[in-house]
């Protein structure tokens, strides 16, 4: 039997070498890895009979890895939604410790897991194939990377139903939980009051909340000597839908991590998601507006 001294540093050693491959993963290698993930929910899609193609129009813009770890995040909850759907157990997705720059190899390792659901996912449903191997691409960057992710989420709603005001009511519950922790972190009584209730509001109000949420973050990002990202390529129109704001609730809180990580919050993982029901973009915007309020009350810091 070896030594424990024996086994620490052979632990060591394997750490070591894990982090020094993971370093060296690229847009590129992200990209091959999501095209995987495509053609295995293209699968799925004959398995059910499935027909069409989502429509998505391409974002542009410098996102980082922390953005394509948000997108591997939906795509998880939406293939726990197919698991509801098909009437197994939902599987709550990983969440990941505050950083303050995630390295490229925290996405790569969502895709994992994602190629790691539907394969159990083919196993309970019988259907028969290995998944493909990975083909090398070049040239690609990380918003690239970002895209097919975001055509892959709109495939997977195919199998299931489009994104409700509920679902992305209890992504913002989470953000919500979030702040929360980051006043107390911070010894900050809450003074905050919600807004007031504004019925008959639209998916494109929601969008704007969280644009205001985005920006009392991005303030506290460069308070804290952090660079940020400009949004302004996820803007719409009267054609929002509620899984627009779904995605930009997700950039959200991957951004407030960074605030979280850089206040030493490091081991302040985000509480999962409660499931809701019957929620409306009214009931989105005025908890978007409350977590906007106390957001604002970190002046001084």
């Amino acid at each position: 039997m070896a030594r424990p001294a024996t086994i620490l540093l052979m632990l060591t050693l394997i750490a070591g070498a894990t982090a020094g491959h993971a370093a060296e993963v690229t847009p590129s290698e992200l990209y091959a890895q999501v095209v995987r993930i495509e053609q295995e929910i293209a699968g799925l899609k004959r398995h059910f009979g499935v027909v069409g193609e989502a429509r998505v129009e391409p974002k542009s813009g410098d996102l980082k890895p922390r953005h394509a770890w948000a997108e591997c995040y939906i795509i998880l909850l939406k293939l726990g939604k197919l698991r509801r759907h098909l009437g197994l157990t939902y599987i709550e997705p990983v969440n990941i410790e505050p950083l303050r720059d995630m390295p490229p190899n925290q996405p790569w390792g969502m895709t994992q897991r994602i190629l790691g659901e539907i394969a159990i996912l083919k196993f309970y449903l019988d259907i028969p194939g290995d998944s493909p191997a990975a083909q090398p691409v070049t040239g690609k960057r990380p918003i690239d990377a970002y895209n097919r992710l975001q055509q892959v989420s709109a495939e997977l709603e195919l199998l299931t139903s489009p994104v409700t005001p509920s679902e992305v009511y209890g992504e913002v519950k989470r953000l919500n939980a979030d702040v929360n922790a980051l006043l107390r972190h911070l010894r900050i009584f809450e003074r905050a009051m919600p807004p007031p209730r504004r019925e008959n509001l639209q998916p494109r109000d929601s969008l704007r909340a969280v644009f205001e949420v985005m920006g009392e973050i991005q303030r506290l990002q460069r308070a804290h000597s952090l660079d940020t990202t400009d949004f302004k390529g996820f803007e719409t129109d009267d054609k929002t839908v509620p899984g627009d704001v779904f995605g930009l609730v997700a950039f959200t809180l991957a951004e407030l991590q960074r605030v979280k990580a850089q206040i030493g919050m490091t081991h302040a993982i985000t509480a999962p998601a409660v499931y809701e029901e019957n929620k409306s973009p009214a009931d989105v915007v005025q908890l978007l507006g409350y977590i906007a309020n106390k957001l604002h009350e970190i002046r001084s810091r």
